[in-house]
């Protein structure tokens, strides 16, 4: 190797050590003068000079100013919480858990555990999966945030080729049986990544249908096929957001076994009745339900 890339070399490793003690030590040079220059009771708090979004690992780069100075914010020292990380090697390697303006100061409650993957893996809670849907399929999901929950209702047609599915009661609810029935098919989903526009591949730009809004949102493992298929074949799909308010319980459907893989609403146990030339379909009850034709319960029976 020349002698000249052999110094080059050297002098690269050099400063970068230099610069590294100069971080990790806490001296060095910050936005706005030395620390030798900072007032009396003051003390600079590393901020990033970008907008950075949610789930990104902070880097050196997003702490310096145009000049390659580290940037930072003046405040006194008594008003500073002991939330707040005014050390720039606590941040380097962090992965932020929301959105964060520039020139703002870091607090711990800004940046999701230690060891988390940046990217959009590091906003699903841990035991939930992923999934990526088209917004214009979910009535409205529109409007809800990064970390907002909700329950998703589906809403299937009645089928049965020339036969009307009947009440559990076995009564018809009205003239033609029933027509649709709904299902819970996600309890307490969680907005991984908010409303983004994506240009669908080999479409022409400009035309109708080139451009879909999705949404990444966190669901159950037993809920992906149901809301999958929900999605495919539901003839209406409704978001219920929940409370943002602090105390937010669990779903209100105890019932359900956390264990328990979460059944498609077409799975459900269907009689075809043949009474004479009459034919019908009676969804069988779950076990807490009447009996299939013992109708309501009854005051005095």
């Amino acid at each position: 190797m020349p002698i000249q890339s052999l110094l080059f070399l050297g002098g690269a490793v050099l400063l970068a050590g230099i610069g590294a003690f100069l971080l990790f030590s806490g001296g060095g040079e910050v936005a706005g003068g030395s620390r030798n220059e900072v007032p009396a009771g003051m003390v600079g708090v590393p901020v990033s000079t970008l907008d950075l979004p949610a789930y990104t690992e902070i880097q050196l780069e997003h702490l310096l100013d145009e000049n390659g100075q580290l940037a930072a914010q003046y405040l006194p020292e008594d008003s500073i919480l002991e939330s707040t990380i005014v050390k720039p090697i606590e941040l380097v390697g962090r992965v932020l858990a929301r959105e964060k303006s520039a020139l703002r100061v870091f607090r711990e409650a800004d940046f999701l555990p230690k060891g988390t993957r940046p990217g959009i893996v590091a906003g699903i809670p841990a035991g939930k999966r992923a999934l990526r849907i088209d917004t214009s399929k979910v009535s409205g999901i529109i409007g809800l945030r990064q970390g907002d929950r909700f329950d998703l209702v589906a809403t299937y047609q009645g089928n049965g080729q020339g036969a009307s599915p009947q009440s559990i009661y076995g009564s018809s609810p009205g003239a033609g049986g029933r027509r649709a029935r709904s299902a819970l098919v996600a309890d307490g989903a969680t907005v991984v990544s908010a409303l983004e526009d994506r240009a669908l591949p080999g479409a022409t730009p400009g035309t109708f249908g080139a451009i879909v809004q999705e949404m990444v949102i966190a669901l159950g493992p037993d809920e992906i096929p149901v809301v999958t298929e929900a999605l495919e074949i539901a003839k209406r799909i409704d978001c219920i957001p929940r409370s943002g308010l602090p105390g937010e319980g669990p779903s209100v459907d105890t019932n359900i076994s956390a264990t328990e893989p979460r059944r498609s609403p077409y799975e459900e146990p269907v009689v075809d009745l043949i009474e004479g030339d009459r034919r019908s379909l009676r969804f069988v009850p779950d076990p807490g339900l009447p009996a299939v034709g013992t109708g309501p319960a009854r005051d005095g029976s």
